[in-house]
């Protein structure tokens, strides 16, 4: 993953994660789960440069409960839920919103 611009706002929106770990999912064979820690690291040190910094990272349920046939999309899938579950682990608040409804998990 390319080192993150140069970022002006006190608050930084990541969407389309997912989308992200599909590109890498696409054009590297052999990542293994600890590709997300690299990802979330980056993402973190960037927030704890300053107390007045957030992070919020929207992401996508892309599998729906249903598991893919295509070998590059079970591990697209795979790994995308690994990333959440990371993020998850290293975040202060989480919310789950479905329909518009939200649901705070953290």
């Amino acid at each position: 993953m390319k080192s993150l611009p140069a970022i002006k706002s006190n608050i930084l929106v990541v969407e389309g994660i997912e989308q992200c770990v599909l590109n890498e999912v696409e054009n590297c064979t052999d990542l293994k789960r600890e590709y997300g820690s690299v990802l979330i690291r980056r993402l973190k040190e960037w927030e704890e440069q300053s107390t007045e910094r957030q992070l919020i990272v929207i992401g996508v349920d892309i599998s729906k409960g249903i598991v893919p046939t295509s070998g590059i999309e079970r591990r697209w899938r795979d790994l995308t839920g690994w990333v959440y579950q990371d993020l998850v682990k290293v975040s202060k608040r989480v919310d789950y919103i479905w329909y518009g409804i939200n649901h705070q998990l953290k």
